[in-house]
């Protein structure tokens, strides 16, 4: 699943490696920052007919995160911290 998730994200060369578990801490970063600027996003949309989105991508980036973060304690990358 990793090599499958890494090869999705364009970082997986054919072979595990230090490098391959930086890019999954990378993406873990960044989809915590997506999730941020999402629920940003809902806390100052004023247009009623934008709210569903804005629940969709707060929701879409906060399960994309916690995916993710699962993969790389699961990995032994991270202990119980939230990064």
């Amino acid at each position: 699943m990793k090599r499958f998730l890494l090869a999705f994200l364009g970082g997986y060369d054919g072979e595990e490696g230090p490098q391959d578990d930086a890019l999954l801490l990378d993406n873990v970063k960044k989809a915590r920052e997506e999730w941020y600027a999402a629920q940003n996003y809902f806390n100052n949309v004023s247009d009623p007919e934008l709210v569903d989105y804005a629940i969709y991508k707060v929701e879409e980036a906060r399960r994309k995160y916690m995916y993710l973060l699962n993969l790389a304690k699961k990995e032994g990358l991270v202990q119980n911290q939230v990064i």
